[in-house]
């Protein structure tokens, strides 16, 4: 047994059927899809014209745009980085390892004295 469906398309606000195609815009924050014949469609599209001549296109980002993520820093950076920050310290008379992790501590204190 075989099965068919049929879908056929009617203008949301006429009921027409025929050539209808679905559109998608969006207002305020919300999306919406209507499906309009010919002349609703001409009709939407006339409505729309000045303001879409005026507006700007969204990029591809959903959301507010953000800023650009800083790169991690690479192993090298990160060790001159904590050298740095360790000879900053002993200069300052604060204990700190020669190896391992730098306290978060040290590290405040770095940035605090406007050091990068």
């Amino acid at each position: 047994m075989a099965r068919r469906e049929i879908v056929v398309l009617a203008d949301d606000l006429d009921g027409s059927e025929g050539d209808v195609r679905s559109v998608k815009f969006g207002f305020e924050g919300a999306n919406y899809e209507i499906d309009l014949g010919p002349a609703n469609h001409d009709k939407l599209a006339l409505a729309l014209a000045p303001f879409l001549a005026a507006a700007r296109k969204e990029s591809g980002r959903r959301g507010p745009a953000a800023a650009p993520k800083a790169k991690a820093p690479t192993a090298a950076e990160q060790r001159a980085f904590n050298q740095r920050v360790r000879e900053w310290a002993k200069d300052q008379g604060k204990e700190v390892n020669d190896r391992g992790r730098v306290p978060a501590k040290v590290i405040e204190a770095y940035y605090a004295a406007g050091l990068r």
